[in-house]
Formats: C-alpha cells, structure tokens, sequence
C-alpha cells in the first residue's frame, strides 16, 4: 500500500490582499446600480404623485362642472315653468271670459 503524501495549504498574505481588493472592487461596482435603482425608484414614484395629483383635480373639476350644469338646468326648468304656468293663466282666462255678443 502506498501512501500519498499530504500537500500543505498555504495562504500567502498578498494573494489574501488581492481578492480582498477584488472584494471590494465588486462591491463599488454594483453601488451605483443600487443607487440608479433608488434613483428610477423616486422618478416613478414622482411621476406616480403626479398623476394622482393631476387625476384628483380633474375629479374635482368635473364635480364643479357638474354642479354648474345642474345649477344651470334647474333654473332653465324654473323659466319653462313660469313660461308654462303664465300660459296657463293666459289661456284659462281667455276660456272664461264669456262669448262676445253682437
């Protein structure tokens, strides 16, 4: 039976530092994904604000539009009535007065 003979590990100190500094270079270089995320990240959610904000005040003005358009309406309805009712007394009265007699 033979016998292998046992390699020793050896870590040597630069080698050690060099993937330490490549350690590190990975790091620094997903940092700035990271922050363009972030920063895509507040565009949308400006951009999101915005069109709530803006979708907000086209439902207020649609609800003062609506209004005014109900405001006006009834006032038309007012007028037709009063034109109506004075038709009315007009032509009851006409139908009343008694026949002309020659």
């Amino acid at each position: 039976m033979t016998t292998r003979a046992k390699t020793a590990l050896k870590i040597v100190q630069p080698e050690l530092e060099q993937m330490e500094a490549i350690m590190q270079d990975a790091a620094k270089q997903a940092a700035p994904m990271v922050q363009r995320l972030a920063s895509h990240r507040d565009r949308i959610d400006l951009a999101v604000k915005e069109l709530e904000s803006e979708r907000f005040d086209l439902l207020s003005r649609r609800d003062l539009l609506r209004r005014q358009f109900e405001a006006v309406e009834q006032g038309l309805n007012m007028h037709i009535e009063d034109i109506e009712a004075t038709m009315r007394l007009y032509e009851g009265g006409l139908n009343s007065l008694p026949a002309q007699q020659e």
